[in-house]
């Protein structure tokens, strides 16, 4: 398969390029290997199916997706750092994701990062200038406030403190903020195509293995912190 990338320059140039590969995540990790940290990969990711490999083939691909996620050029840490999906009242999620979380955190960098608080849903940060993006690091270094106080919001800020350790690591590894960021979405399209063809799984098995193949499959969901399969 051949995809279209996109990327930033250190000069802040925005370019754009092409690559064969197997499917999206591999295209992001030779892309990786070559230096190159795209902030998008365009492209369909083909679906080879085999219904006798639901089970262990699965597994296999998980298996090998988490750990293309958590692999970086620096080191490696946890992929998902208490990441998962909020409970609550659903409306109070929706609008907060929907408003990148206005009002509810002090800094910028708590609300950025929890845009991408829950694991495979597609992030809508806050938009950024160089200021304040140059403002993370220090950001960073100060408490981190929440000024809501509802079960939702304190699980977000469970989350968000989390993600900050994480960030903290990376940089320490010798990462940049940029580069993190770039993870951030990374991650966030890799955990959505997984759990994506997760559903085509379930969706084209026989019906006599599709309950089983939903209870496999969102056993591994679960363990990913991504959203179960329904029926």
């Amino acid at each position: 398969m051949k995809y279209k990338y996109l990327y930033q320059t250190k000069d802040n140039e925005n370019r754009h390029g092409w690559i064969d590969a197997r499917d999206r995540a591999d295209a992001y990790t030779r892309l990786r290997k070559q230096g190159i940290r795209p902030y998008r990969v365009i492209g369909e990711d083909p679906f080879n199916y085999r219904p006798w490999a639901i089970g262990a083939g699965f597994v296999l691909m998980a298996a090998a997706l988490v750990a293309s996620v958590v692999m970086l050029a620096s080191g490696s840490f946890s992929s998902h750092a208490a990441r998962q999906q909020l409970t609550g009242d659903r409306a109070v999620i929706a609008d907060g994701f929907a408003d990148s979380w206005e009002g509810v955190f002090d800094l910028m960098l708590d609300r950025y990062l929890a845009a991408y608080a829950q694991p495979g849903w597609i992030a809508l940060p806050p938009e950024l200038d160089e200021s304040q993006l140059a403002a993370f690091a220090e950001e960073l270094e100060r408490p981190s406030r929440c000024r809501r106080n509802s079960p939702e919001t304190r699980l977000l800020h469970r989350i968000v403190l989390a993600m900050r350790e994480e960030m903290r690591t990376y940089l320490a590894a010798g990462g940049t903020v940029k580069d993190y960021l770039t993870f951030l979405d990374e991650r966030q399209d890799q955990e959505r195509d997984f759990r994506n063809r997760a559903i085509d799984s379930v969706a084209r098995a026989p019906e006599s293995l599709r309950a089983r193949a939903r209870m496999n499959v969102n056993t591994r969901l679960r363990e990913m912190g991504l959203a179960e399969i329904g029926e």
